[in-house]
């Protein structure tokens, strides 16, 4: 007993030791991305949306409705729409109700990566990208890279054109156009790698002159089109290709928000809406129980302890407490004792008779279970001899002949000498071992 306390207390000591160190271990991030609201990871949205809902004057909101949806809305105001994800797989019908509201004089960002095939032989363009590995790989072996610089060239007369420094996984996408000539709308950034081991052959800009007249002399060989703006009806459809800075991670990255807020100032004097298609499923684990629990510093703590307590409950519970049940001997069969018991006392009273007579009802009983006959039944005597003896194969007459003796006994009409007992069961039992 005392050696299962010691390993009890040697456990529940370790399991404390493992809680503290992991409680205090740093806390690793995941590098996939979401573009989700509710999403706290490098990737995710929650720091993005949290500062734009307090930064932006005119407003803005998260919306889990789609472009049709919001075509539908019955108001007159004018919105800016902002889409965040990597492919832009719309449906016909959304690409008509996009389409629709930049007619109206709606303003529609779309940050992405990847773009239907419609979407983009109606823009003339397409997307394409030269960095062959990931943040999650330079972030896991500290590999040290040159940062990359995105120019501003957007509107003068609002900004000035401005250098800004991003890691070149985040801003690797880029545009490139399918015919000449190239009339792309407003230029609003490029991107100029540091990576000098790519040569001419990489620059896939046709438009290559629009964009260069708006960038020094001294950076245009390495200059890619990462955002432009294009008029469509009363409003416009901007199109970034690089939406990795449109996260957490691009809103904290050194002083890189300016380029974030100048981007969004595309749709000045606008309320901005963002359209996110995962706040339905992250908003369903966001309001489970457990996570509601575990949102809450107190209820986190009760939480926890109540499992340790449950823990502590099933160590001190699962002993057992009652001693081992030994091992008992088969109680033996008396029931041919007691019979031998009770006929030795009949014996030796000498009552014959009443002992026939107890043969006899078992005699009696095993015809009537076996033959179907009732030998207590003196109506038809002669039936029930000739089918006794065509079931056992003994005559009739000396059927007939032991019946007459033993029900003169039964009847108590007459007593039995031991000899006349014995004679008298051994028919008996002849008679039950032919059936």
């Amino acid at each position: 007993m005392k050696g299962s306390r010691i390993y009890i207390l040697f456990i529940l000591l370790f399991l404390v030791i493992v809680f503290a160190i992991e409680y205090h271990l740093p806390k690793e991030f995941v590098w996939e991305p979401t573009y989700s609201h509710f999403d706290k990871q490098p990737f995710g949205c929650a720091v993005f949306d949290s500062i734009l809902t307090t930064s932006l004057p005119n407003g803005y909101s998260i919306t889990k409705k789609t472009f049709y949806q919001l075509s539908k809305e019955k108001t007159t105001s004018k919105r800016g729409i902002l889409m965040i994800g990597n492919d832009m797989d719309f449906s016909k019908t959304e690409r008509q109700a996009m389409f629709e509201l930049a007619k109206q004089g709606n303003k529609i960002m779309l940050v992405g990566t990847d773009y239907d095939i419609p979407t983009k032989d109606t823009m003339n363009f397409a997307i394409n990208s030269f960095e062959n590995f990931s943040i999650t790989y330079i972030k896991k072996y500290n590999l040290q890279f040159k940062r990359d610089s995105v120019y501003w060239v957007g509107d003068k007369s609002h900004y000035q054109q401005q250098l800004f420094t991003f890691l070149p996984q985040v801003c690797s996408p880029y545009f490139i156009f399918k015919y000449k000539p190239v009339i792309p709308g407003r230029i609003l950034s490029v991107r100029i790698t540091s990576q000098k081991t790519y040569n001419d052959s990489t620059i896939a800009l046709d438009s290559s002159k629009i964009v260069y007249k708006h960038v020094d002399k001294q950076i245009k060989r390495y200059s890619y089109l990462i955002a432009f703006a294009r008029p469509w009806g009363k409003g416009e459809i901007i199109f970034v290709s690089t939406p990795l800075i449109f996260t957490n991670y691009g809103m904290l990255d050194r002083h890189n928000a300016t380029y974030i807020f100048r981007m969004l100032s595309q749709m000045k004097e606008m309320p901005i809406v963002r359209i996110d298609p995962t706040i339905n499923k992250i908003n369903a684990k966001e309001n489970s129980p457990l996570r509601f629990l575990l949102r809450h510093t107190p209820l986190r703590w009760a939480t926890y302890l109540t499992l340790l307590a449950i823990v502590l409950f099933m160590c001190f519970t699962a002993r057992r407490r009652q001693r081992v049940i030994p091992v008992m001997k088969r109680p033996d069969n008396k029931s041919l004792e007691f019979t031998k018991l009770i006929g030795t006392l009949y014996y030796q009273k000498k009552d014959y008779n009443d002992l026939l007579r107890k043969k006899f009802v078992y005699f009696a009983e095993e015809l009537r279970r076996n033959i179907r006959v009732d030998v207590e039944d003196e109506s038809d005597d002669e039936h029930l001899f000739t089918a006794i003896a065509q079931k056992t194969g003994i005559e009739a007459d000396e059927i007939r002949s032991f019946f007459k003796q033993i029900r003169v006994v039964t009847d108590e009409e007459y007593t039995v000498s031991e000899e006349e007992m014995k004679s008298l069961i051994d028919k008996m039992n002849n008679i039950l071992k032919h059936i």
